[in-house]
């Protein structure tokens, strides 16, 4: 993965459309707040990012409160977060393992319609393709640049979520190749 290409493209994107992006992530999260509809708006977030990435095209709010794979996008927050919980119980590596390999999951389920197994498999296919460490860096530098906005009385997040959310997207799709459900497996 080519790290300089992958910060300098994201980086661009995102300047080039902060204030919706900010708004898009903002509004997707005061959405979470009503429990029901964190597996919704998780999902639109990804589709609308996928689609900026992609096209250029501002992501549109609509895209939160579709319920396009629902079901799947709850299961896969229940049994990978539930599996990762554990994984971390048992001296953190397994669970740091299980983040890694199933950080697109939702990428695949939001962009290819794939069942949260299929879509499991698919990310750590993917992940395992492209390299484990390559991957465990882009987590990490998510985890650094979310802390630090974190870090900064909270407000930092309005910028450090959406261009975490944007690099991670772009992470996605630099890395994606014709996986489909039907070559993917746990």
């Amino acid at each position: 993965m080519e790290f300089k290409s992958l910060f300098t493209g994201t980086l661009r994107l995102f300047i080039k459309r902060i204030v919706t992006l900010i708004l898009f992530n903002l509004v997707g999260c005061l959405l979470c707040f009503t429990i029901v509809l964190i597996p919704t708006v998780m999902a639109g977030l990804m589709r609308g990012m996928l689609r900026y990435a992609r096209e250029g095209t501002e992501p549109k709010f609509g895209e939160l409160l579709r319920f396009d794979g629902f079901l799947q996008t709850l299961l896969l927050m229940v049994v990978g977060g539930m599996a990762i919980s554990i994984g971390l119980m048992l001296l953190i590596v397994p669970g740091v393992v299980l983040m890694v390999w199933w950080m697109y999951a939702l990428f695949f389920i939001a962009d290819r319609k794939m069942t949260f197994g299929q879509a499991m498999g698919a990310s750590k296919r993917m992940v395992s393709d492209g390299g484990f460490w390559n991957h465990f860096v882009v987590l990490l530098i998510l985890a650094v640049l979310n802390g630090l906005g974190g870090g900064l009385g909270g407000l930092g997040v309005l910028i450090t979520a959406p261009f975490g959310l944007l690099l991670m997207t772009n992470a996605y799709l630099a890395s994606i190749r014709e996986i489909t459900p039907e070559n993917c497996s746990l």
